[in-house]
């Protein structure tokens, strides 16, 4: 390898760096730092089309020495008890010998082993070099997101060594024995390793999470947003973060140059009269959110508000801004929850991810031909890019004449997780954080409608994450109707796709507490299955759980023949209304399409 004076800095630097962060593992410069300072630095110096036009060469030379330091050394750490051979297991298709990304392979001095492992039917090659006992660093997979995270193997380097590895971080990380079957994604739905070399057999295998190959992007990470906020209030959205009888949340964004909001609220049966009552005005919390990814607007605000307090069964009239004479907008309206079981409608879609002018056009359909759904239901894959804020901006603007009008109920899909955890969902949306300990604040969560009770999960996660709560909260409701909304089907539409990991763990649970419906997405073509109980389908609607999968957007797939499939259909989007009734206890399903052809139809009675 060619020694430069350039690499030599570099190594000092690398060496500097990992005797500061010593045996506490501590870090001078995080990698979540680097990236923000050159971000920040490559949006502010270049235009999109200089950025977009970069290659994983030229955005490694604009690193300053401390990102370069961070981002190749401090992604993934941890502590050996002895002197060890590490092996980098690196997704072959950043190509041989030398790969084009990530940038520390070499500098770092690991060479290229020969060795090949199978993971997931793609071949990963090895890349090694050995390391004194003490702190291990290694960087991060690439600035492209592309292709699959690396996982690595270690082992003791002189033979009869017992090794030990401790303090890794993040703490997420996990190890195993680097054998046939073993996982380098601990998720259920990626397959396990083959043809493991002799060489690694028996190794410690350092299991990574398969998110992280996109967290770190610095290439095609760049956009703009076709809807950039302004001083005035818009893409307003109502949820609920609290009862939906007595409370109501409402959300807006604004530029920076709004820094405050507040609501303006009356009841309707006190505007409509020749002498109107005075609104009554709740300050709003203002949140800046900064996402440099959008380099025509980095930052904007958002303003949320909950009203308390309210009358169930009332309509009001509001209007959100910023608290000045001038500074409101148009009135809209929303209507609390009944106090006591009453008819109801509500909507369901699933994935909307792309076509957002098309899905406009469904959502409108929806809102024209039944305006008494009280809310709308959303089953994850709400955007593609879910860390991407500039489609958030067209969702929400494509939304524009509903969601300021019926509250939203979203549910995380595994979109939302593009590009790392799902931050921007739960600041895009103002939710209740009932859900259990073990899942972040509103990606779980539930819920009671008049006589119904409904529950949102996050398909995404463990499903032991949520189990326990899951079976607490079905098992202490007394809900006439029982409904259940996550974006991953237990019942797989797709060719190719079954969770059972998903059904092994909630089945017995939604059986056990006769949950009515499933209301899932993920599969982009539309089925449903007859009553299923116990795995297998049951004669009557009144005796098993029914399970759909439908899709709203214009991503649309292929489907299987399956045993459990009573309706199926392809290249169909489809919104989906259901109607409880109370005289014998009645719903009603149907499905249709954009131009309000009934796809799908049953009824179910209790």
């Amino acid at each position: 390898m060619k020694v430069t004076v350039k690499s030599v800095v570099l190594f000092v630097l690398i060496a500097l760096c990992l005797v500061s962060l010593g045996s506490a593992v501590g870090e001078p410069i995080s990698v979540a730092d680097a990236l923000d300072s050159a971000r920040q630095r490559l949006a502010g110096t270049y235009t999109l089309e200089q950025l977009n036009a970069m290659t994983p060469e030229t955005v490694t030379a604009e690193l300053t020495d401390a990102e370069r330091v961070a981002l190749g050394t401090a992604h993934i750490r941890f502590i050996v008890n002895v002197p060890v051979r590490v092996y980098v297991l690196h997704d072959k298709r950043f190509g041989e010998p030398v790969p084009s990304e990530p940038f520390w392979i070499q500098e770092r001095g690991f060479e290229s082993t020969g060795l090949e492992v199978l993971c997931d039917g793609e071949p990963f090659v090895a890349y090694a070099r050995d390391f004194e006992a003490g702190l291990v660093g290694l960087g991060v997979n690439s600035f492209s997101g592309d292709y699959l995270h690396y996982f690595v193997a270690v082992k003791a380097a002189r033979e009869g060594e017992v090794l030990e590895i401790t303090n890794l971080q993040p703490a997420c990380l996990q190890t195993t024995v680097f054998e046939e079957g073993a996982k380098p994604y601990p998720l259920p739905d990626w397959d396990p390793l083959e043809r493991v070399p002799e060489e690694l057999a028996g190794a410690t295998l350092v299991q990574v999470d398969i998110a992280w190959r996109r967290t770190t992007r610095l290439l095609d990470y760049f956009t703009e947003t076709e809807y950039p906020a302004t001083a005035q209030a818009d893409n307003i959205v109502l949820t609920w973060s609290g009862c939906p009888k007595t409370t109501q949340g409402i959300q807006w964004r604004t530029s920076v140059e709004t820094t405050k909001g507040a609501v303006a609220y009356l009841n309707t049966a006190d505007h409509n009269t020749f002498t109107p009552g005075t609104p009554t005005l709740v300050a709003a919390e203002s949140t800046l959110v900064k996402t440099p990814s959008v380099v025509n607007q980095p930052e904007l605000y958002t303003h949320t508000a909950t009203l308390t307090d309210l009358e169930p069964g009332t309509t009001y009239v509001y209007a959100v801004g910023d608290g000045t004479e001038n500074g409101w907008t148009e009135l809209a309206e929303f209507t609390t929850a009944p106090e006591t079981p009453e008819p109801f409608s509500f909507v369901y879609m699933g994935d909307v991810q792309l076509g957002f002018p098309r899905w406009e056009s469904l959502l409108e359909r929806a809102f024209r031909e039944r305006p008494d759904a009280a809310f709308y239901l959303l089953a994850g894959d709400n955007v593609n890019r879910g860390n991407d804020r500039n489609e958030w901006d067209a969702l929400f603007h494509h939304a524009r004449d509903v969601f300021d009008r019926r509250v939203v109920v979203p549910a995380v899909g595994n979109h939302e997780y593009h590009g790392g955890p799902p931050d921007l969902y739960r600041a895009m949306f103002h939710l209740r954080e009932n859900g259990p300990e073990s899942v972040p604040a509103k990606q779980a969560y539930s819920f009671e409608y008049g006589n119904a009770l409904f529950v949102v999960l996050d398909s995404n996660l463990p499903p032991e994450t949520h189990t326990e709560w899951l079976d607490t909260t079905l098992g202490d409701s007394d809900a006439v109707w029982k409904f259940v909304m996550m974006h991953h089907p237990l019942y797989s539409s797709g060719p190719g796709r079954d969770n059972v990991w998903l059904r092994d763990a909630w089945l017995p649970v939604f059986d056990r507490h006769h949950v009515d419906l499933v209301l899932q997405g993920h599969d982009h073509a539309y089925l449903r299955t007859g009553p299923m109980k116990a795995d297998m389908p049951v004669e009557s609607p009144a005796e098993g759980t029914i399970y759909v999968v439908s899709v709203s957007g214009t991503k649309l797939y292929d489907q299987s023949e399956h045993s459990y499939t009573a309706v199926g259909f392809v290249d169909t989007p489809t919104y989906q209304v259901l109607d409880i009734q109370l005289g014998g206890h009645r719903l009603t399903y149907r499905a249709y399409d954009i131009d309000g052809n009934v796809k799908d139809e049953f009824v179910k009675e209790k």
